[in-house]
């Protein structure tokens, strides 16, 4: 069977696109909801892959030549049948989006990516992630709906972030980037992050220090086992959705230092009542 990529320059037989050498770039959409596509070969002279161009294909699995520098938004998003990647070692930057809903386990960031943006890995399958010296920048939920996540890791020599009990802070360690089912926030956090435990689905319980301030958006939204959580006696506000569609959440007791309680911070599903105040 043959058939052809979206703008007819690649031709796809039986499945499979080799994509000729000297081809520098991936265009955006290029091969975007192209189910028959199931492999791919990526040459070495390929140095971007463009917006939504394999979303929503048959891949599953993609070796990415080292030539690669840019990996753009949704590249590869929706590829629910995609669970091996190899990475460039050259990678410099994975775009919003770039595997969300793909059905990784494990991946390594090469030591010379800078920039990981929003939800790139969100509702993959890993289990853990360590996050290279050379990352500038992590996308708020970056790592959001991974239900599986456990260990999370910073090279000790990283600039930018650190990892105290299994998350991910900021060097000074006053903000919480992102945590995972085994998370203990440590005392010092004062602002936990926008989506930062967001789908966390084995959370069942989680113990917020007194140094806490702010809970940001979305922080907890989706932790769908979410019971029980005892909030700081320093907190000064909820973000919206902070505690959203947590619905086996028990009402916690709010703060007298509390001065400021986003719309649908406690919002649950459709159907029920948000959660009494």
């Amino acid at each position: 069977m043959t058939s052809k990529s979206n703008s007819g320059r690649f031709e796809i037989i039986d499945g499979k696109c080799v994509i000729p050498e000297g081809v520098t770039e991936i265009a955006d959409h290029e091969f975007h909801s192209v189910h028959e596509l199931h492999e791919v070969v990526i040459p070495n002279s390929v140095i971007r892959i463009g917006q939504d161009s394999f979303d929503s294909t048959g891949l599953g699995e993609i070796k990415i030549p080292d030539s690669v520098k840019i990996i753009e938004h949704g590249a590869f998003s929706s590829c629910f049948g995609l669970s091996k990647v190899e990475l460039s070692e050259s990678l410099v930057s994975i775009g919003d989006y770039a595997f969300s809903d793909c059905p990784i386990r494990s991946i390594k960031l090469p030591g010379t990516l800078a920039h990981l943006g929003r939800s790139s890995f969100g509702a993959s399958n890993l289990v853990s992630i360590h996050i290279p010296s050379s990352v500038v920048s992590i996308g708020h939920g970056a790592f959001s709906d991974c239900c599986e996540l456990e260990r999370i890791s910073v090279d000790e020599n990283s600039p930018m972030y650190r990892s105290v009990s299994d998350t991910c802070l900021t060097k000074n360690g006053d903000t919480l980037v992102f945590g995972c089912k085994n998370s203990i926030i440590p005392n010092g956090v004062k602002y936990i992050g926008d989506e930062s435990f967001e789908g966390c689905w084995g959370l069942e319980s989680i113990e917020i220090p007194d140094s806490v301030t702010h809970i940001s958006y979305a922080a907890f939204s989706k932790c769908r086992n979410l019971k029980c959580v005892k909030l700081p006696n320093m907190l000064e506000s909820i973000g919206k959705e902070a505690f959203g569609f947590c619905k086996k959440l028990s009402k916690p007791e709010i703060p007298a230092s509390v001065i400021n309680i986003a719309d649908d911070a406690f919002l649950l599903p459709e159907g029920g009542d948000d959660l009494p105040f």
